[in-house]
């Protein structure tokens, strides 16, 4: 089996004002092709890179949503965001739209669990969550949702929500990964705090590398 190239891609990056704002067509139209690279078994893709990191100290969502026609699986078991040690954990939770989503009290205080859209302020729920509890939410609209504690004020967390299997939380630095990526074209979107990025790219067999700009 030949070595696995990993190739930088030149990006095509759009800076929108806010996350509602559509994508310009004829900037996302051509995405920039990756080089070719040996595919797995599988056909599936690993696709690492480095992306923007926000200026207020939240975690970066980088989210790929295919342009093509194929099936996607989506998965069906549920995620979990608990509730221990006076915080939220994890602090950045990711899901699809439809998946199950848990959210447990893992401690012996009891806590509140109020969910609303960043954009439109919408209340998802509004709960309280007593000792040892799980509080099951299937989430029907995609979006980033701010998640509260109103007996905590200090405790705090957010739900990402999308249309596509292919999203991760970036580490503190902006290193990211995302494993089995069929290979095509997508609009990589990038949440980094109040900063929203698109950029249109064509993934090609194999691994890949890329370097998602700020701007």
């Amino acid at each position: 089996m030949r070595a696995t190239i990993a190739a930088v891609l030149t990006l095509c990056a759009i800076l929108s004002a806010c996350a509602g704002d559509p994508p310009d067509p004829a900037a996302l139209a051509e995405p920039t092709p990756a080089a070719p690279a040996a595919p797995r078994s599988d056909g599936s893709l690993a696709v690492t890179g480095v992306a923007p990191v926000s200026s207020d100290g939240s975690l970066t969502v980088v989210i790929f949503e295919p342009l093509g026609d194929d099936p996607v699986t989506f998965p069906d078991d549920p995620v979990e965001m608990d509730q221990y040690g006076m915080e939220f954990q994890p602090p950045v939770l990711l899901a699809t739209v439809g998946q199950p989503v848990h959210f447990t009290n893992s401690e012996d205080v009891l806590h509140n669990i109020r969910v609303y859209h960043i954009d439109t302020k919408e209340t998802a729920f509004n709960i309280s969550t007593p000792i040892g509890g799980t509080y099951e939410h299937r989430f029907e609209t995609a979006g980033t949702y701010v998640v509260a504690c109103d007996m905590h004020a200090q405790m705090g967390a957010s739900v990402v929500v999308t249309t596509t299997p292919y999203a991760t939380v970036a580490d503190r630095d902006g290193a990211f990964s995302v494993d089995a990526v069929p290979p095509g074209p997508y609009t990589v979107h990038v949440q980094a705090g109040s900063a929203r990025t698109r950029h249109a790219i064509t993934i090609a067999d194999g691994a890949t590398t890329l370097t998602l700009g700020g701007d």
